[in-house]
């Protein structure tokens, strides 16, 4: 009689236990198809994945920025990082997003081996740190102490799935892989250095790079403190999302790379929603107007105040 109750006991262990496995698969299979749990999943993979830059996935070191590797499911971006030579996490700094142009794309894939020279020690690029010293050096970090970070993307991508060379474009449905990659990084560093000041994020970029920067803040309008797209283009049916951000873009009349028209547009379809956007437009100049934006010369071209009303937005 006991040995039939105990068989009767374990037989029921046995269903129950079947049946719990059965609505655990039941609620993982509906979990796993939900975008909310897959939203989460993403951040957990993020956070496993994205390491501290302090912890050390690279210790190298090109004029004050160090080379680094995120991924996120699968995908991989180089990425360099300048951190204020004085950081402290109780203050606040504002972040400083560029985004390089087609032609310091790497030739060796999104791997720490691919040749930092052809990014960082560009001068745009280097004026952002303590250590460039030019005619025109603006001082930035003497004067702006901030976070800097430039992604590079390898050869065969871009940071807008267009034809570059078209002027103004109808914006893809989703992101480029490097974008997407580069606004998830942006979270992850926030999480990482608490000084991050997010109400002080910019974004700046220049050709291939300024398209990638009205593409962004279309996307994500209300994520950047200010925009300076410099040579670039964007969706102008789009534009109506941006009439509240503060925008200061650059183009050269006779740009024979990516027409002046893709500035133009973008320019006047937020004026026509109501925005104030800054535009400066080089008369007779070329694609290659950076150089008077970022102050690396003393050009009577160079712009001036640019940096002291970049660094001057909140959100």
């Amino acid at each position: 009689m006991k040995r039939k109750v105990a068989w009767k006991a374990l037989s029921i262990c046995v269903v129950l236990s079947c049946i719990n496995m059965l609505l655990l698969y039941s609620l993982w299979s509906y979990l796993s198809t939900s975008a909310a749990f897959q939203s989460f999943s993403r951040e957990l993979i993020l956070q496993h994945q994205t390491q501290p830059p302090s912890s050390g996935v690279s210790a190298t070191s090109y004029l004050g920025y160090t080379a680094h590797v995120f991924t996120s499911q699968g995908d991989a971006l180089v990425y360099y990082l300048y951190i204020p030579a004085h950081y402290n996490p109780e203050h606040k700094y504002p972040l400083v997003l560029l985004l390089h142009g087609g032609g310091e794309r790497s030739q060796l894939g999104n791997t720490l081996a691919q040749n930092e020279k052809l990014l960082v020690n560009d001068p745009y690029a280097s004026v952002w740190s303590a250590i460039y010293n030019a005619p025109g050096n603006p001082h930035i970090q003497q004067n702006w102490p901030c976070f800097v970070v430039i992604p590079q993307m390898e050869s065969s991508q871009q940071w807008v799935n267009v034809d570059v060379h078209q002027g103004s474009y109808v914006q893809p449905s989703q992101p480029s892989t490097p974008l997407l990659l580069t606004k998830e990084l942006l979270d992850a560093l926030q999480h990482m250095y608490t000084g991050v000041d997010s109400n002080r994020l910019y974004i700046t970029g220049l050709s291939n790079g300024g398209l990638g920067t009205w593409d962004a803040i279309e996307r994500w309008p209300t994520y950047f403190a200010a925009a300076a797209p410099i040579a670039g283009a964007g969706d102008p049916s789009k534009a109506a999302v941006l009439k509240n951000s503060p925008i200061w873009a650059f183009h050269g009349s006779m740009d024979p790379t990516i027409p002046v028209s893709g500035s133009r547009e973008m320019i006047a379809a937020i004026q026509a929603a109501g925005g104030h956007p800054h535009y400066t437009e080089f008369a007779g100049q070329g694609h290659g107007v950076w150089p008077y934006v970022y102050s690396l010369d003393t050009s009577p071209l160079r712009v001036t105040g640019f940096f002291s009303w970049l660094f001057s937005q909140h959100k």
